[in-house]
């Protein structure tokens, strides 16, 4: 699939980049491991604790203590600090938890959140994941680009 979707990018013209938090540069290895991959991606920042999320991205502190990090709001903030960063057309963000214990007491298990913005168009997904650490951070890596594919 990943295959595919660099061919869609060239094609299109596009450029890709990534804001990892939970899958921790997955997105960004999985897609780099592929020829051609170099034509079209940016570049990825893997902003795991807050104090990178704000510090490299621009997630302010207000809404991780409003939201909590595992949220609509900070996948959407994710996605607005890497355009800022990287100019890419397509841009991914991930912030979730995958366990094996919550992140804030606030959030359970497997809720990730998956942002995806392409041409200035943003969505945020719910996930809502079961399975160990390596099931859901493998899920949501292959949910961002069924998601990238359908979308571009």
């Amino acid at each position: 699939m990943i295959n595919e979707i660099i061919k869609k990018i060239i094609e299109s013209g596009l450029s890709i980049s990534f804001a990892e938090s939970m899958t921790g540069g997955s997105l960004a290895s999985a897609f780099t491991k592929i020829p051609g991959s170099s034509n079209v991606f940016k570049g990825s920042f893997v902003t795991y604790s807050d104090e990178y999320k704000t510090k490299f991205l621009g997630v302010k502190k207000k809404t991780i203590t409003k939201f909590g990090v595992v949220s609509n709001e900070v996948a959407l903030e994710m996605i607005k600090g890497l355009k800022k960063k990287t100019k890419a057309d397509i841009l991914v963000s991930v912030t979730g938890n995958a366990g094996p214990s919550t992140c804030d007491n606030k959030e359970s298990i497997g809720k990730v959140f998956v942002g995806l913005s392409i041409k200035n168009s943003e969505t945020v997904f719910e996930l809502n994941l079961k399975g160990s650490r390596e099931e859901i951070i493998n899920a949501t890596v292959e949910f961002a680009f069924i998601k990238i594919n359908e979308n571009i």
